[in-house]
């Protein structure tokens, strides 16, 4: 026997520099993996169980608008307490993480990047993000969730305390939560999101534009654009790390809807009563 130092001691075992736990890991996995599987899906808001289909069908087709509305702000928006959605999170990890990928690429891009980082485990970054994407995809999973294909989600419920989904059938003028029974009119639910909207600084490209606004169920042309732009009605709000002029999307979804500057909820509910009768005597 010796007292001379193996040349085994410091070798074969692997230092575990992780800073989750066993099942934090497996938990980031699973989102990670859960993303890039379903993020086409959402992003297009091709969800079957939005179309109040009873039997048969695909998932072809265009949601309804407060399905639509909904998946946008827990896509692109912020909360209500000012923290950011799916894409504000992602964006965050991946400066942390020092990737090189712009603010406006597709979440689909983020979320491989993020989860092929060779040291993701390691990195300070990960416990700090890890958790809020956590939060954001279980929400998000509720618009995957199979039912009988008629139940439509409006968001959180807001009453005190409650962390239930307002919920209702596609064609239901009032909403309700099955957690603590609280009930509100949809066209009120609508018209709170969008104002909420035209309160937001976010500034965006003018393809990024034209795509956003077309998820929210309205179109608006590249010429419209362009005009609106030249006459100064949408002025520009700077410019991105790529020298792209920026534009303000609160401002642009106020000319594509057709509301004042200051709309109130009552403002916003009337014009969207008027664009569906329009749409309807066509």
């Amino acid at each position: 026997m010796t007292d001379a130092p193996s040349m085994l001691i410091g070798h074969g075992i692997p230092e575990n520099r992780s800073l989750l736990c066993a099942w934090h890991e497996r938990q980031l996995t699973t989102d990670l993996q859960w993303l890039e599987r379903n993020l086409p899906d959402l992003t297009e808001y091709r969800i079957n169980r939005a179309y109040g289909h009873k039997t048969g069908g695909g998932n072809a087709g265009t949601a309804p608008a407060p399905v639509r509305e909904t998946l946008h702000d827990l896509l692109y928006a912020d909360d209500d307490h000012g923290y950011p959605g799916l894409q504000g999170t992602l964006y965050e990890w991946i400066r942390s993480l020092k990737l090189n990928l712009r603010e406006s690429a597709p979440l689909a891009d983020m979320v491989y990047r993020i989860a092929n980082h060779p040291k993701l485990d390691e990195h300070p970054s990960t416990p700090v993000y890890a958790e809020p994407v956590h939060g954001l995809v279980r929400k998000l999973r509720r618009f995957l969730t199979d039912d009988d294909g008629e139940t439509v989600l409006y968001g959180p419920c807001p009453a005190n305390g409650c962390l239930g989904q307002l919920s209702g059938y596609a064609d239901a003028e009032t909403a309700k939560c099955p957690q603590c029974g609280f009930s509100m009119p949809v066209a009120l639910i609508r018209a709170e999101r969008v104002k909420r909207l035209l309160q937001s600084d976010a500034v965006r490209t003018r393809g990024e534009l034209l795509d956003i606004i077309k998820a929210c169920g309205m179109r608006v042309n590249r010429s419209t654009l362009r005009s609106w732009i030249h006459r100064g009605q949408l002025p520009q709000q700077g410019e991105d790390s790529y020298s792209n002029p920026l534009y303000r999307f609160s401002d642009f979804y106020r000319l594509a809807s057709g509301l004042s500057e200051d709309a109130d909820v009552w403002e916003i509910m009337q014009v969207s009563q008027n664009q569906s009768k329009e749409g309807d005597d066509k």
